[in-house]
């Protein structure tokens, strides 16, 4: 299996019960969830492999990927490329307008207040088998080190369930915003680490 199928393979299971996503795909079965999952974060995955970086554990039970600062939000021309623009095609208008209402709040602020330099890490996803075995920490700081091998120096990213803010505070991020999306009601957590 390609790199970045197994990587979109890896984060769509491991965000099938995540707040957002639960409240973005509200109207679907847990089944057409996964599917329409698996399509964005493939497409994800798609965008990170020409725009960032991805990585996925050595027992491919973790994945994570991300962006470099001149790439994100990546922009009508980059969706393109990586196929992000056949999302509502497959994952339903009304869940893409959802998702992408949200992410705009707290993506917005990143872009605001991020240096030039910066790094997005746009998602870690671990297997509910594997959790609290270390791989979040692994993963995210080999992307660290290849963020910092771009020249990168400055490194964002965010979260939607509060189980993760410690792990972040642990990993070295400072909570530097919460923020709720109206469109949502949903409060997310924006980490830097520089």
């Amino acid at each position: 299996m390609q790199k970045s199928a197994l990587a979109g393979a890896i984060l769509a299971d491991a965000f099938l019960h995540y707040p957002l996503m639960l409240y973005a795909f509200s109207e679907q079965t847990e089944a057409q969830r996964s599917r329409s999952l698996l399509h964005l974060y493939n497409c994800c995955a798609n965008a990170c492999n020409k725009f960032g970086g991805l990585h996925v554990s050595d027992n491919h039970k973790a994945a994570i990927v991300w962006l470099s600062g001149k790439n994100f939000p990546l922009g009508l021309f980059r969706e393109l490329q990586s196929g992000m623009a056949t999302l509502p095609f497959k994952a339903g208008v009304k869940s893409t307008l959802r998702l992408v209402n949200h992410d705009a709040v707290s993506e917005g602020w990143i872009r605001r207040n991020a240096g030039e330099k910066m790094g997005y890490i746009w998602c870690v996803g671990v297997a509910a088998s594997e959790r609290g075995k270390g791989y979040s920490r692994i993963i995210i700081e080999n992307s660290i080190t290849e963020m910092k091998a771009q020249g990168l120096n400055e490194f964002w990213l965010k979260t939607e369930d509060p189980k993760n803010v410690a792990i972040y505070l642990k990993l070295g991020f400072d909570l530097v915003h919460e923020i709720t999306a109206n469109s949502s009601g949903i409060k997310t957590w924006i980490f830097r680490k520089s």
